[in-house]
């Protein structure tokens, strides 16, 4: 009862925060909204603060879980299958879109730090596991798909971070496509390996 309790309240809470915005969300339309007191509320999150970090760790998972399902799914060949697993984290793919900008938003300083930091914490994992396949098939030759696969989450998640360092949409075409040529040097892969993922960031510059 009690988990369920929690579900209904993280629930309604996404659900208010996608109508009135976050800092128009408070702790009172949440418990209104739920049909309990405050103090009921309390006893199942301490502030709104716990629940929004609820959120942010549930609303992860869902997205992570997605990505993970394509990085295992061994019939996609492996750039390919990167490719995919990368696409499938786009915030605005989610169905949760609205709610992840809200959460992820820079004025929300520590529900960004916190996203960022799960990042960096589970990315790399997903990711390490489709490099080790790559290695097996030859693509790639690195003895450390993990490190290679923090190296690139940490620079993506900051200098592609636009509220943290401002730049024109060419010059940061011009950083992904500098990047994917030095991921392929790390990861030992031949050169133009990435050259898919090239393609679909010119694709997305001109549309």
């Amino acid at each position: 009862m009690v988990d369920n309790r929690k579900a209904e309240i993280l629930d309604v809470t996404r659900k208010l925060i996608n109508e009135k915005g976050l800092s128009n969300t408070s702790t009172n339309d949440i418990a209104r909204t739920v049909g309990i007191s405050r103090g009921t509320l309390y006893h199942h999150f301490e502030s709104k603060e716990a629940i929004l970090d609820a959120l942010v760790e549930q609303t992860s998972a869902d997205i992570y879980q997605r990505a993970r399902e394509i990085a295992e799914d061994k019939s996609i060949p492996v750039v390919e299958r990167i490719l995919k697993t990368i696409l499938a984290l786009n915030v605005e793919s989610s169905p949760d879109h609205i709610i992840l900008e809200h959460l992820n938003s820079p004025n929300n300083i520590l529900l960004h730090q916190k996203v960022q930091k799960e990042m960096l914490l589970t990315l790399p994992g997903i990711l390490a596991k489709i490099i080790e396949d790559g290695n097996q098939e030859g693509i790639f030759n690195t003895k450390y798909p993990y490190e290679c696969m923090e190296v690139l989450v940490a620079y993506v998640s900051t200098i592609f971070d636009g509220d943290f360092i401002e730049m024109s949409d060419m010059e940061r075409v011009n950083r992904l496509i500098a990047l994917l040529c030095n991921v392929e040097r790390m990861l030992g892969a031949a050169e133009g390996t990435f050259h898919v993922f090239v393609e679909a960031i010119a694709h997305g510059n001109k549309t």
